[in-house]
């Protein structure tokens, strides 16, 4: 059967549109917690992390600052996703099942980062991060900082049952926990902030949603006096297979707690349309990158615990 190629064509480029403007609407979560980092090889080292040389005052000759060893490195990853299109149903015009296929396949590979996300930082507490530690460990030591813990408890009456109360202690203990954090200088990380923090992100399982909107959302105490607290945004997600750990970050800062390395972008391709021998027209995609662990001081992990 002769396929009139000029006509398929057109008929692929409207399915290839659809992929497209999947992509492009798509609203992924992880450019809100990680770093977006060119990549310009297979993989890339992070030796400068955790070294922040500070102002001094000049006195005699200028003190110049070198990185600490470190060994951290990110191998890209190459990632696909393609599909068969019959040449018959190019020819009889039965392309409907194909919109909503490419569809989908557009939302997922504008999502596919998140899917990564997730299961990094879920791998937090037993891989290792920048300085040899586990990314969500207690004992992180950089140059001058002494010990300090980014994977924190915080005690309720009972797991499967946290009250409002406890669950408000657990985010407060949090939120002092991270603002105590100390560069490898010495020197606090974060800075005196007049009035709310309003650059922190709070995710929580499914099974604490509603307990988390009620402990933040209240405005009003019993005496009708007016509350102020530090309010993050709040995002849940099935995604989290523990019932019993929160996690915060800290995302206004000039690096973030995870980092997305971009070595090719998503592109797609149509191949096959005037191949006599094949009966199926490719549609492919393809990326390269990988999504791993920055700075570990913007992320806290609190578990509950009895």
């Amino acid at each position: 059967m002769a396929l009139d190629i000029a006509s398929a064509q057109v008929k692929l480029r409207d399915l290839t549109a659809k992929f497209d403007n999947r992509v492009s609407a798509a609203t992924p979560f992880y450019p809100t917690v990680c770093y977006d980092a060119s990549s310009v090889r297979s993989s890339e080292k992070y030796g400068w992390l955790g070294n922040m040389p500070g102002m001094r005052e000049w006195l005699g000759e200028r003190q110049f600052s070198e990185l600490r060893a470190a060994n951290f490195v990110l191998e890209n990853k190459h990632w696909e996703s393609s599909l068969l299109i019959k040449k018959t149903d190019l020819a009889d015009d039965n392309l409907g099942q194909y919109g909503p296929v490419l569809e989908q396949l557009g939302i997922e590979a504008a999502h596919h980062p998140d899917d990564l996300w997730f299961s990094t930082l879920e791998l937090g507490e037993s891989t290792a991060c920048y300085d040899g530690q586990f990314f969500f460990d207690t004992d992180h030591v950089w140059g001058n900082s002494g010990t300090q813990s980014n994977d924190i408890t915080s005690t309720v009456v009972s797991t499967s049952a946290p009250t409002v109360a406890e669950i408000k202690t657990a985010i407060r203990k949090m939120i002092r926990t991270m603002l105590a954090f100390k560069n490898d200088q010495g020197k606090l990380y974060n800075r005196p902030t007049i009035g709310r923090l309003n650059d922190l992100t709070l995710l929580v399982p499914l099974a604490l949603r509603d307990l988390v909107y009620d402990a933040l959302e209240s405005e009003l105490l019993s005496n009708s006096s007016n509350v102020v607290v530090d309010r993050p945004n709040i995002v849940s997600s099935a995604y989290l297979t523990s019932d019993v750990k929160l996690y915060l970050f800290k995302t206004g800062e000039a690096v973030k707690p995870f980092v997305f390395q971009r070595r090719e972008p998503l592109t797609r391709m149509m191949k096959g349309i005037d191949d006599l021998e094949t009966k199926d027209v490719k549609f492919m995609s393809e990326a390269r990158y990988n999504v791993g662990y920055f700075a570990w001081w913007t992320a806290i992990l609190c578990t509950l615990t009895t």
